[in-house]
């Protein structure tokens, strides 16, 4: 989990990917060093909690902890018993840690995930596409629902296509909703048409642009370059669609100090990790994404450089529609 750790990238990618609960598995609890302690779970719990929060989660109403055993099975199906872990059930029992279910399966059965809308536009982003007697695209359906005969638009070319046939899990099927990962063959589309980072829509279909104004939270700054000023470059990864983008303009920095509470500087020259940053990105090309409070699954991203992801974001405002 430290700096450069493989947890940190999930924790950040699990956010901005749309992740609303995160459960916390301590693993190991069994191990002659440990013996269920106490005081090893809450370092852990400590160490976790700031960077979660960081992160955008609320360690308070999203984010569970729990200690188990992979290798005994203790906390997984059934609880650990009491003569080897006195205090969990005490701490279960308290609602501790935000936790008031004693084991991992039960944990994530009574977690209730908010539903797409099946009765909102069509949103799929093309994961990729192939030729087999016709163009296929792939996909997971967003919000809308797609059915055998209708027709859609691909933005960013805004060109319309007819929905011939739809498969999910090789079962050709005749209509689909959202969280539905589906095969759609279009009608008269080659595979130059669609390319991955597309997105399929009907009326109104989404905007297509290559400037934005983002709010982002700075994780982390590649080991060559320390400040985040206007003129920074790295990827950036909305959905399925990748593209080269440069800080043109920073416009809002703000800085939590402890004791003084967030510290808000209007014309910031540059920015440092740890800062909550609202400026402007210049994009290679157009890209189909929506503001985050409108569609949150189009308006969320993360900024890439150097193998690493340096940066979490959600679009505030698109350029206004030309008439």
């Amino acid at each position: 989990f430290d700096r450069g750790g493989q947890t940190r990238e999930h924790a950040m990618l699990a956010k901005t990917l749309g992740v609303s609960y995160l459960v916390v598995v301590i693993n190991k609890m069994d191990d002659p060093t440990v013996n269920w302690k106490k005081e090893r779970f809450d370092e852990c719990v400590g160490k976790l909690r700031p960077f979660l929060k960081g992160c955008g989660f609320r360690p308070k109403k999203d984010v569970k902890f729990i200690p188990i055993s992979g290798l005994t099975g203790a906390n997984v199906k059934d609880e650990v018993s009491t003569t080897e872990c006195p205090w969990w059930s005490k701490s279960v029992a308290k609602g501790e840690n935000n936790t008031s279910v004693a084991t991992l399966i039960d944990l994530l059965d009574s977690l209730e995930i908010q539903g797409r809308d099946a009765k909102g536009a069509l949103r799929m982003p093309i994961l990729d596409r192939y030729k087999d007697s016709g163009t296929i695209a792939m996909g997971k359906i967003e919000s809308g629902t797609i059915r055998v005969g209708m027709k859609i638009t691909l933005m960013p070319t805004r060109v319309q296509y007819k929905v011939d046939k739809l498969w999910s899990d090789e079962q050709e099927i005749k209509s689909a909703r959202p969280g539905e990962n589906i095969l759609v063959k279009l009608k008269d589309c080659t595979t130059d048409d669609v390319l991955k980072g597309f997105v399929m829509c009907t009326d109104p279909p989404c905007r297509a642009v290559d400037k934005i104004i983002v709010e982002i939270g700075l994780m982390d700054m590649p080991d060559n370059c320390k400040i985040f000023t206007a003129g920074f470059q790295a990827m950036f990864h909305s959905h399925t669609c990748e593209e080269e983008a440069t800080i043109t303009k920073l416009f809002e920095t703000t800085k939590v100090v402890k004791g003084k509470g967030p510290i808000v500087n209007k014309k910031p020259a540059f920015a440092n990790v740890g800062m909550k940053i609202i400026c402007m990105l210049q994009l290679e090309r157009t890209v189909p994404v929506e503001t985050y409070d409108h569609m949150p699954f189009l308006g969320r991203f993360t900024l890439r450089t150097e193998g690493k992801t340096i940066a979490i974001g959600k679009i505030m405002k698109l350029p206004p529609k030309k008439e």
